[in-house]
């Protein structure tokens, strides 16, 4: 079995529902979510409800997982791997510091 789960095309917002969906399925899951999940280095995330969450841990590797919070799905909200949970900054500054990266120029 493949550890790493099959991604779909990315969705459109559709608030904050299962974005489960076999290949077989013409609609996600779209019950209310309740865990927000890190599958890679990527960045790749999407909110899944208990029932997927559960699927989600006997079949495939993720990065990291938390409750859905209602920054989950906020335009600018940073995954806080620290704190297990989607934070919104308050601050621009704050923004700027914390998604701020060492450039090497050539």
């Amino acid at each position: 079995m493949d550890p790493f789960v099959p991604k779909g095309e990315p969705r459109p917002f559709s608030g904050q529902t299962c974005g489960y969906k076999p290949s077989e399925a013409s609609e996600d899951c779209g019950k209310p979510a309740t865990w927000h999940v890190m599958w890679d280095g990527q960045l790749d995330n999407s909110l899944t409800c208990d029932e997927h969450m559960a699927l989600i841990q006997q079949r495939w590797m993720y990065t990291d997982r938390h409750s859905v919070t209602p920054d989950c799905t906020m335009p600018g909200a940073l995954w806080i791997f620290v704190n297990d949970r989607c934070e919104f900054p308050e601050l621009e500054s704050s923004t700027a510091s914390r998604v701020e990266l060492p450039v090497e120029a050539s």
